[in-house]
């Protein structure tokens, strides 16, 4: 009677246990999945409008919102680009002149009719340094520039018929559209490098590719 008494326990004890079992195996098995995810997803110092897909540039696996490059840049994000997809459908020099936090780049951009040069079909490459990059350069740096020394400057930061890979770009030298040339390299961590400026975000165009930079390009002196 008693080893009856005492089965029937266990058994009842068993059937109490087997769904907070069921419940404990099926979360393991869905921190297993993130774990697996996390793990095959590649980080990158790089950030771009294509989550998991860059096409011409594969470096990270994360997306970041264009209010996340704003922080990065140290600026406010009121002028925030339009949508990624917009953005494909425009031409590099439209891309560039709607980047947040490039006012100084963007006025250059206009004044020296650098922007109307940049409407055929490419491909191109911009290089468009923050407006905290033209904050660390020496006063008058700008300003003093004779009109042609502005206009060698903003085509020092343009790539003409090339629409450059940071990513797959070896160390090595690409001739701007200034006709000087740009130095490619690899800094800490391998983080590509132009001159000693780093990419901060990427965006795609419908002729070419834009590129958000922390330092402003000078080209060398003649």
């Amino acid at each position: 009677m008693h080893d009856a008494t005492f089965r029937g326990t266990i058994s009842h004890m068993r059937k109490k246990k087997a769904p907070r079992l069921m419940w404990l195996t099926a979360a393991l098995a869905v921190l297993a999945a993130v774990a697996i995810i996390s793990y095959s997803s590649p980080g990158g110092w790089l950030t771009t409008d294509s989550e998991l897909n860059f096409e011409d540039l594969a470096l990270s696996g994360t997306q970041t919102t264009d209010k996340e490059v704003t922080r990065a840049s140290g600026e406010s994000a009121a002028s925030a680009p339009s949508a990624s997809a917009s953005r494909k459908l425009s031409t590099v020099a439209t891309v560039a002149q709607n980047l947040p936090n490039t006012s100084q780049f963007k006025a250059l951009f206009k004044s020296t009719s650098v922007a109307t040069s940049l409407t055929g079909k490419g491909p191109y490459t911009i290089f468009v340094p923050t407006n905290g990059a033209f904050s660390q350069l020496p006063p008058g740096t700008i300003t003093k520039m004779t009109d042609a020394q502005k206009l060698r400057f903003m085509q020092y930061h343009i790539i003409d018929g090339r629409m450059i890979d940071a990513q797959a770009q070896v160390a090595g030298t690409i001739e701007a559209m200034s006709g000087d040339v740009l130095n490619f390299s690899f800094g800490a961590d391998q983080i590509p490098l132009v001159n000693s400026a780093i990419f901060i975000h990427k965006y795609e165009a419908s002729n070419g590719v834009v590129y958000l930079i922390d330092n402003v390009l000078l080209p060398p002196q003649r």
